[in-house]
């Protein structure tokens, strides 16, 4: 652990610009706090919590080009169509075709891909643990755990990148991190650790690339009084959270409900938006187009989100997830019980942003105390199983 003076911060950044792009959180012209590259003589902004985005577009881009390719004639045809302006003239009348020489090429089209590669070396500074915690979870899903998918393009992107987090000292209404295994202290993912105490930040390296950075010069050795001011920082902040619930049997309780008609009250207030999942700093749905003019393209990966309701439209025409209660339950579920059982982990970091930006306030934390639970069948009395049997079969009505 090293001490970095608040003095020397600006001086830390710009040690970091001089071999990486520095990310950090900044206000843009409207006064709205977005991370965005840093340059000399910018505000880093530490007060506000979270940015309304997660800086999770600097690794999983919202839109990216990651291939181009065109096609090009190539044989007798080719030398042909080599006229002035690079055309034959449209007015020209079109000469019988003699077939190819012996031993001549015959005119063919031939596909050429060039892959795009942009992995710069970069720094994402002063993210919140819960942002962090997000690459985390979605390195294993690009990152080939359990034998599964290796995204090269990703993960070229992450390798590059730094994470420098910073403690969350005064948790908002909505951050429920501590339900989900996190901490506003938490270390899933991050390199560097900061802390801010009176007078600066207690660094803490966590990683090879973490210890690097302690290299700058402006660091000095942190004394017993700032170690203990920093622990208190910690302890305050998770204390200040209270779990909205207990994780602990929400896999299951959401595979017991299933069906549970809950499901259709609890998504009567969504419009299919998809900006929880836009802002989330750990959702991944992307999809893929070619984008072509003429004979050259790119393909193209971009953002997708699981409310669309073409999200799992197939090519024969059928949606396994038409209905919008569908597309509503497979959000959770993805979360807590599908990609778990898959990777491990859970897919939700805790930041409350699908909370604070849903604009018909559709509360994550309700639906999971309302249908992580065991199923009300098993759970009931024995003297109210008759009543469980009938709200049993009214789901199945519904």
């Amino acid at each position: 652990m090293k001490f970095l003076p608040q003095d020397q911060l600006e001086a830390f950044l710009a040690h970091l610009a001089e071999s990486a792009i520095v990310v950090a959180p900044q206000r843009d012209q409207d006064g709205v706090l977005f991370f965005q590259p840093w340059e000399a003589g910018a505000e880093v902004e530490f007060e506000q919590l979270l940015t309304r985005q997660s800086p999770k577009d600097y690794v999983f881009r919202q839109t990216e080009t990651y291939l181009k390719f065109g096609y090009q004639m190539k044989g007798k045809a080719a030398a042909e169509e080599e006229e002035v302006g690079g055309k034959k003239s449209k007015d020209e009348p079109a000469a019988e075709e003699a077939p190819p020489a012996e031993g001549e090429e015959p005119a063919h089209e031939v596909l050429q891909v060039e892959t795009v590669e942009d992995a710069p070396e970069q720094v994402i500074f002063g993210l919140r643990p819960c942002d962090a915690r997000g690459y985390y979870q979605m390195d294993q899903v690009f990152g080939g755990y359990g034998g599964f998918y290796y995204d090269p393009y990703y993960m070229a992107k992450r390798e590059a990148t730094t994470l420098v987090a910073l403690t969350c000292a005064q948790p908002w209404s909505t951050c429920f991190c501590t339900a989900v295994y996190g901490s506003p202290s938490g270390t899933d993912g991050v390199d560097l650790l900061l802390t801010g105490i009176e007078g600066g930040f207690t660094a803490e390296a966590l990683t090879e690339r973490g210890e690097n950075l302690l290299g700058f010069g402006g660091f000095a050795d942190v004394g017993t009084g700032q170690a203990d001011a920093a622990q208190t920082v910690k302890d305050e902040a998770f204390a200040a959270i209270d779990p909205p619930f207990e994780i602990e049997g929400v896999p299951q309780g959401l595979r017991d409900n299933f069906e549970d008609p809950a499901w259709h009250d609890l998504q009567m207030r969504c419009i299919s938006c998809g900006t929880c999942t836009y802002v989330c700093p750990n959702c991944y749905c992307f999809n893929i187009t070619d984008e072509m003019v003429e004979k050259s393209g790119e393909r193209v990966r971009t953002w997708d989100n699981c409310f669309n309701p073409g999200y799992t439209l197939e090519t024969s025409g059928h949606n396994p997830r038409e209905q919008k209660f569908a597309r509503f339950r497979n959000r959770f579920s993805h979360k807590f019980w599908y990609y778990p059982e898959k990777y491990d982990s859970l897919l939700c970091s805790g930041c409350g942003r699908c909370i604070r930006y849903c604009p018909t306030k559709i509360d994550l934390r309700e639906v999971i105390r309302t249908l992580g639970r065991p199923h009300a069948a098993e759970a009931a009395p024995a003297e109210d199983s008759e009543a469980a049997g009938v709200h049993a079969q009214t789901g199945e009505d519904l």
